[in-house]
């Protein structure tokens, strides 16, 4: 079993759409919130997974398995 570093169930969720290629106006139209916080989402995802941009973070969630990319 790999390790999920922690990620809530939010968390993941917006790293998926991340993955997916949406900004994050888009994930925050998607999730009734606000790009702000979205934003705190993400800083926390990067913190969780000692990763300091979006390709790193990817890379690490789809390598443990953490994501599911439907493309």
């Amino acid at each position: 079993a790999s390790a999920n570093y922690d990620l809530s169930k939010r968390e993941i969720e917006i790293l998926e759409k991340i993955a997916a290629g949406k900004n994050y106006q888009e994930i925050a139209d998607m999730l009734f919130i606000s790009p702000k916080t979205v934003r705190k989402h993400i800083e926390n995802i990067y913190q969780k997974l000692r990763v300091h941009n979006k390709v790193e973070a990817i890379n690490l969630a789809r390598k443990n398995k953490l994501i599911q990319i439907f493309v």
